[in-house]
């Protein structure tokens, strides 16, 4: 499949953002104190500070040191960010090995995370042979217990026949579970399906308020979507202020269609200058949230 067409499956090795670690730390002090301690909770949460640099300059040695105290007491967040730590070289050589020890150990207990790595490490080949049915598997299990990014995958790979039998219903229902969870490359995709009528009757209102939602999230490729759309007059009145203002953020993220939509507009001269300014502004106000 395209990227123009809808994105697709397959994403990196990942541990939790930082946003979750730091809305975990204590007092820095208190925290190492239980941690050496022996609280497990504790040992987890200075290797989050440690990971992030919350409270403490970043060192992934350190984050490795008290994510492995932790592991060894049976924690399963701690044995998955152990394993993602070995899996990409931070703080220690890289050693797939390794990577998949802890993360089978915390898949082992159905820990959703771990699911989803083994999953990628099959897909990518990560210190395994490549095998997309196993991935899939692999996907579908973290997937079921809540993993955002593996259902997306599940959903994407039900829709091209990667892994599993080609099936448009599969997809929508997983993509769906996905978007649910705000997660962009879902809504939009899920929107496409709509859009296009593969696994549902085609709802052009609903396709688009999807494929908006995750344009408002910052997904290019949906900006793009939506800057089409409104160029066109596809399922929306023409309003070229709103598909240049979409074209530049997608442009900003690497779009390369909405680079040729804006070269486009340009030579042809479809904005007046106080439309320019209009459309910029515009684009500001759409830009997502700062995190």
């Amino acid at each position: 499949m395209s990227l123009a067409a809808g994105a697709t499956a397959a994403q990196p090795v990942t541990g939790r953002d930082d946003t979750v670690r730091a809305a975990e730390t204590l007092d820095i002090g208190v925290l190492t104190a239980k941690a050496q301690a022996g609280d497990a909770e504790a040992q987890l949460r200075l290797a989050d500070d440690y990971f992030s640099g919350n409270g403490v300059d970043q060192n992934y040695g350190m984050a490795l040191l008290w994510y492995e105290k932790a592991a060894l007491q049976g924690n399963v967040v701690a044995q998955t960010e152990l394993g993602v730590l070995y899996c990409k070289g931070l703080g220690v050589a890289l050693d797939y090995d390794k990577a998949l020890y802890w993360t089978r150990m915390a898949a082992d207990q159905n820990y959703a995370d771990a699911l989803y790595n083994l999953g990628v490490a099959y897909d990518y080949g990560l210190g395994v042979p490549r095998d997309i049915p196993t991935a899939f598997a692999w996907y579908l299990k973290a997937a079921d217990r809540g993993n955002d990014i593996a259902q997306f995958n599940a959903g994407s790979m039900y829709e091209n026949g990667e892994g599993a039998a080609q099936d448009y219903a599969q997809a929508l229902a997983w993509y769906a579970r996905s978007a649910d969870q705000g997660y962009a490359p879902a809504q939009y995709n899920l929107g496409i399906l709509y859009l296009d009528g593969k696994g549902v009757t085609v709802d052009t209102a609903r396709g688009l308020t999807l494929v908006e939602l995750a344009a408002k999230q910052g997904f290019a490729l949906a900006q793009d979507r939506m800057a089409g759309a409104y160029y066109a007059g596809s399922g929306v009145p023409v309003d070229k202020v709103r598909a240049y203002a979409w074209a530049l953020l997608a442009a900003y993220g690497g779009d390369r269609n909405a680079e040729t939509l804006l070269n486009q507009m340009d030579v042809s001269q479809d904005l007046s200058e106080a439309q320019y300014v209009e459309a910029s502004k515009l684009a500001e106000s759409l830009l997502p949230p700062a995190v």
